[in-house]
């Protein structure tokens, strides 16, 4: 089988500013045995606005992976049939976030093939927010409407959007740990690996630490808008001997760090799946996640992990609570369900709604 994916979320020449989810659902496809390359329509304005770098129009291969990079000035607004068209046979066209799949359906319109919208929480923004209603709106409205399947990324997508099926992220086999025997005794131990942006609610995290009555550290990896304005406030709180700001790092180093805590926190709003939630509860830490985003259905609250709002008391209360529950009890239930989103159980669902519409 031989897939396209449409999508301008997809990473070139390790750019740290795009998330690598496409990405890792377009390797997967090779790897189980699929021919894949990827259409990466480039709308420079958002790219500029979004801090992604920009690159030519043309052919680039990362990770042995075919992409067709192109960009364009107005949104959506090209000769479509020269812009998108690619002198290639396909059997599927896959497409992730808004832009991608208007872009599908546009080329589709040439090649006819079957399409399946894998639908994000920035899709769920344009079809409900007043500033996408002038063009977005409409336009992917009709995409998603003509689309032959639509997969969710999380519950709350598939049962807002009326999603045909769930699409979570997936994490690989060998990454899932036992058991964890090294918890930290004297303190509480606490990551986060995020970009330092508004909407991951770092902030709140560290006013809450200020609060509690463990002891603890905290360390934080990323980079981002909102980094200069976190290091103020942990110098604001006297909290630099307990907080610590590092640069964002390699993913093949993310496990050596999550293995060093015992906490993992982000709570984030507006989160699609996040799988650094998946790589800490792999690796047998406890997670904290927001409730309604992607993450909500992946942790059963108070069993394999906990829910909360995004404010101060919450986010303590839970904190409190962790430091004196029997954190290995808990753990094991966590790692048994972190199971349920191997690589090979995800995409070999993935492929039996594939075969739905072949």
């Amino acid at each position: 089988m031989k897939i396209l994916f449409v999508s301008d979320l997809y990473p070139l020449k390790n750019d740290k500013t795009i998330p690598l989810v496409v990405e890792d659902f377009a390797l997967a496809f090779r790897d189980f045995g699929c021919d894949v390359c990827v259409l990466r329509p480039n709308f420079i304005i958002n790219s500029i606005i979004r801090g992604h770098k920009l690159f030519k129009n043309g052919i680039y291969y990362e990770k042995n992976m075919k992409i067709y990079n192109r960009n364009y000035f107005l949104p959506c607004v090209f000769d479509k049939n020269n812009f998108l068209y690619i002198e290639e046979e396909f059997d599927l066209i896959i497409s992730h976030m808004p832009l991608g799949h208007i872009c599908a359906d546009l080329l589709n319109k040439k090649l006819n093939l079957p399409h399946i919208s894998i639908i994000h929480h920035s899709d769920y923004r344009v079809l409900n927010e007043l500033k996408y209603s002038f063009y977005f709106k409409n336009r992917l409205k009709k995409a998603l409407k003509k689309s032959t399947l639509i997969g969710a990324r999380n519950r709350f997508l598939k049962e807002k959007l009326h999603a045909d099926f769930l699409l979570p992220s997936f994490i690989e086999e060998e990454k899932i740990i036992s058991e964890k025997k090294n918890f930290n005794k004297d303190k509480l131990k606490i990551i986060t690996l995020s970009k330092l942006i508004k909407r991951k609610n770092i902030d709140l995290v560290i006013k809450t630490l200020k609060k509690v009555s463990f002891d603890f550290e905290y360390e934080i990896y990323g980079s981002g808008k909102e980094e200069r304005k976190l290091k103020n406030l942990i110098i604001e709180n006297n909290l630099q001997d307990k907080i610590k700001i590092h640069p964002h790092i390699p993913h093949n180093q993310i496990f050596e760090k999550l293995d060093k805590n015992d906490v993992f926190i982000l709570p984030s709003i507006n989160e699609t799946f996040g799988v650094s939630y998946l790589e800490a509860m792999a690796r047998g830490l406890i997670v904290i996640g927001t409730k309604n985003t992607g993450v909500d259905g992946v942790i059963e609250n108070d069993k394999t992990g906990f829910l909360i709002n995004p404010n101060i008391k919450e986010i303590k209360d839970i904190l409190e609570k962790i430091n004196f529950i029997n954190k290995e009890e808990f753990v094991k239930k966590s790692l048994e369900n972190v199971k349920k989103f191997q690589k090979e159980k995800i995409m070999t669902k993935y492929f039996e709604n594939i075969k739905k519409i072949l």
